[in-house]
């Protein structure tokens, strides 16, 4: 902080100061070109000055109890960390996000190179931190005697959950999506899942079952998006798992007085799992995303939390 006030006293006012001094006192300076090298001295002083402000005098992240805020010069923003969906390092910022607001915070950046090496820093570090504070407001409490294990997927690992989604499908819905007329969309799934990992109104969580990523479950904003558990894990209690946790995590909010998703009308095992688990199917229907845009149907669960007329 020191060595950048000197610097910005000295590049961004002393010495464009002298020259401007020189220069109207009537002092030959400059070997007769004091207007393109006064020029040149005011352009490195404005750089000089704004980066000064921008990376050493003012911007902070501060973490107050259960919020974070970002600040950065001439704008600040408070996250609760309930909030927040989104901690994710950058070369512009470590980036926070809600499913409202997202902020840059320019104390904590991650170069380029350290990027697309995969090298860890000081942002990651940071990051990671944020991250377990935030991830206890979601994640219930792990069992230390249970081999399985939730955490939030993060960026880049839409190839990841394309491959545990393309397992579940190939396993239950081979009589919706016959493989021989309509093979996986491999390309199209790791697209929308790059999508739903950039999407601050979303989480995704995944289940880890004695180590190996087993299943997950993409929420947000009252519905259930997404939920399957690969081939080799199902029957563990991994899918009742991924969806207790969600629906924990969406009936936290008070406001909420019901939940919703869609499942295939033709997907008889998925429908009969989220009728014993207290869901209900409603008239809604719609098709699917992908060919041969089989049928699908609402499903809707309500709040225990909120109390009920007639109790």
């Amino acid at each position: 902080m020191a060595l950048v006030i000197v610097l910005m006293v000295i590049v961004g006012i002393a010495i464009p100061g002298a020259a401007v001094t020189g220069l109207t006192t009537g002092l030959t300076a400059f070997g007769g070109q004091a207007t393109p090298v006064l020029t040149i001295i005011g352009g490195l002083a404005v750089i000089v000055l704004v980066f000064g402000w921008r990376l050493g005098l003012h911007p902070k992240l501060v973490l107050d109890d259960d919020q974070i805020e970002v600040v950065n010069p001439f704008h600040r923003r408070r996250f609760e960390l309930a909030d927040v969906t989104v901690i994710e390092p950058s070369g512009d910022g470590l980036l926070i996000g809600s499913p409202q607001w997202q902020a840059e915070a320019w104390c904590v950046q991650k170069s380029i190179a350290a990027t697309r090496s995969h090298r860890p820093t000081r942002a990651d570090t940071i990051a990671d931190y944020l991250r377990t504070l935030r991830d206890s407001h979601h994640l219930p409490d792990p069992d230390p005697d249970s081999p399985l294990h939730l955490r939030f997927a993060r960026r880049g690992e839409e190839d990841l959950l394309t491959g545990l989604e393309r397992s579940a499908s190939l396993a239950r819905l081979g009589h919706v999506f016959p493989p021989q007329t309509h093979p996986y969309p491999t390309d199209d799934v790791r697209r929308r899942w790059q999508q739903v990992l950039g999407d601050r109104t979303r989480l995704t969580m995944i289940a880890e079952f004695g180590g190996t990523p087993a299943g997950y479950v993409c929420y947000g904003q009252q519905v259930i998006h997404h939920l399957g558990v690969a081939e080799d894990f199902q029957r563990h209690g991994i899918g009742t798992a991924l969806l207790q946790a969600a629906e924990d995590d969406l009936f936290a909010d008070l406001s909420t007085p019901e939940i919703s998703l869609w499942v295939l009308a033709a997907n008889g095992v998925a429908r009969r799992f989220y009728v014993e688990r207290g869901w209900t199917e409603t008239a809604a229907a719609r098709t699917s995303e992908f060919p041969p845009y089989p049928g699908e149907i609402k499903m809707s669960c309500p709040n225990p939390h909120i109390a009920r007329r007639g109790r």
